[in-house]
């Protein structure tokens, strides 16, 4: 159900609602050589600017960095923490107040009618209309790879859903699994389903 807060212990990145609730989208450099990757490291690419607390704590950063690091050893890739890997795996989280309105009419009165013997009548309606808003916080997770040598963005895919704070860690954690898997579905671009 949405509502109008959402607390830090059930927040973000790849903590979004379920796989079913979660859209993503990616794209890539058609020039990069994607059949050469096979390592990665972590990299920071967000300013401290950027950083909204409610997203960047020790927490998250766990729940995140566990689901794409399971998300990309399902696929072949090794996690390195020394020499030069092949690519590097940064990741930013948002969340967003959103807003929806719905106005609903309500029409009542007289109008024309049929009476009995043919006799026809006229009278008068009044249309009225309530409308109703409805705000929830939409939680937003990107995962960019980067070719380490020239430090340029190759790939890039976005989680967004409606925030659920009434979850358990070890379900927002297994939610993040999903999300990340259904995340990195195209990466890299052209593997087999």
């Amino acid at each position: 159900m949405r509502g109008t807060s959402v607390v830090m212990g059930g927040v973000l990145a790849l903590t979004l609602a379920g796989c079913g609730g979660v859209t993503v989208q990616s794209d890539y450099d058609p020039r990069a050589d994607f059949a050469s990757l096979k390592t990665y490291q972590w990299t920071e690419k967000v300013s401290a600017e950027q950083k909204d607390p409610r997203v960047y704590n020790a927490i998250i950063e766990n729940r995140v960095k566990t689901a794409v690091n399971n998300a990309l050893e399902a696929k072949g890739f090794q996690e390195v923490t020394s020499g030069t890997p092949d690519f590097q795996v940064a990741w930013h989280g948002t969340i967003d107040q959103k807003q929806s309105l719905q106005t609903v009419g309500n029409n009542y009165g007289w109008g024309t009618g049929w009476y009995g013997a043919g006799w026809g009548g006229y009278g008068m309606g009044m249309t009225t209309s309530t409308t109703y808003v409805d705000t929830w916080e939409e939680g937003t997770v990107v995962v960019g790879v980067f070719d380490p040598k020239t430090n340029e963005m190759i790939w890039w895919g976005s989680a967004q859903a409606e925030l659920n704070e009434k979850k358990s860690p070890e379900k927002a954690q297994e939610d993040a699994n999903k999300a990340a898997v259904k995340l990195l579905e195209t990466f890299p671009p052209g593997a087999s389903k």
